[in-house]
């Protein structure tokens, strides 16, 4: 199915964390520099509740939007953009008032309204329940970027990617879009042996707020219409549904085992890994 969206589309968007290399022990990594920086007394609660986060027991998961203000966990429909239901950390529904039914992803500001897109976001959350400031995980996650690159074990070339964009790049227009700042993208890019394959980079795209807006300036940069794009990521609230939403090609890399829709133009696969253009 990839490869046939690959025949149809001129330009094809990728992410960059968890797309374009594979592996997820920098999570953890992260999860370390984010305890190290709560009070000792938290820590290991912070450590349990990972713990179970990652065993499927907490009701905090890939896909759930986390309101700091409330300290609850919500459910969210990516569609419909749907608040549908609270839980607290004890896993027990709680009744809300003066909350949005629907919460755009406009909406969403990292401060209280915290989209849960991917590997990176548990963590962070599970810090800011703890009292852990904004400022405070986002100088966990840039050290944590910064260890990945100087650290062994964290990065790891994904087997014929470069092989694989090598071929694409010379049909088809791509596009780098990932939340990422500048220097990491750089510095990732420069390990993997990606840089030179992009046509254009955007860094601290700011999704899923600004995905959509992205993907429409994309759009009218190359002169195509939206059935000519395909979007690659690992997160479906940043780069799958916003794609489908506007008539995109999208491919969700995922271990996910169920479909979160049916769609002609939506595929999922678990890796890039040895991926092959075929003619």
């Amino acid at each position: 199915m990839l490869q046939q969206f690959i025949a149809k589309t001129d330009v094809i968007i990728f992410d960059l964390d968890g797309t374009l290399y594979e592996g997820e022990k920098h999570f953890s990594l992260l999860a370390e520099n984010l305890k190290k920086r709560l009070p000792e007394q938290h820590r290991k609660s912070f450590d349990y509740i990972y713990a179970e986060v990652l065993a499927g027991n907490h009701p905090l998961s890939i896909g759930k939007i986390y309101d700091a203000k409330e300290d609850l966990i919500w459910t969210w429909d990516p569609f419909t953009e749907k608040l549908v239901e609270a839980r607290n950390w004890d896993n027990e529904t709680v009744e809300v008032e003066n909350v949005p039914n629907t919460l755009g992803v406009n909406e969403f500001d990292f401060e209280r309204w915290i989209p849960l897109g991917d590997g990176w976001w548990p963590p962070h959350t599970i810090a800011r329940h703890f009292g852990l400031s904004s400022k405070g995980t986002q100088d966990a996650y840039h050290e944590t970027k910064e260890q990945m690159a100087n650290l062994e074990g964290f990065l790891h070339p994904t087997p014929g990617l470069q092989e694989f964009l090598a071929s694409l790049s010379t049909e088809k227009d791509l596009v780098l879009m990932t939340n990422s700042d500048a220097e990491d993208v750089e510095r990732l890019l420069q390990f993997l042996g990606l840089h030179k394959f992009f046509t254009d980079i955007v860094p601290s795209a700011l999704k899923p707020v600004k995905t959509k807006p992205y993907f429409e300036e994309v759009i009218k940069r190359y002169d195509v219409r939206p059935e000519q794009v395909l979007s690659i990521g690992d997160n479906f609230m940043n780069e799958i549904a916003p794609a489908l939403q506007l008539g995109m090609y999208a491919a969700w890399l995922t271990k996910e085992t169920q479909h979160p829709v049916q769609d002609e133009k939506f595929t999922m696969f678990p890796s890039l890994a040895n991926m092959k253009i075929k003619s």
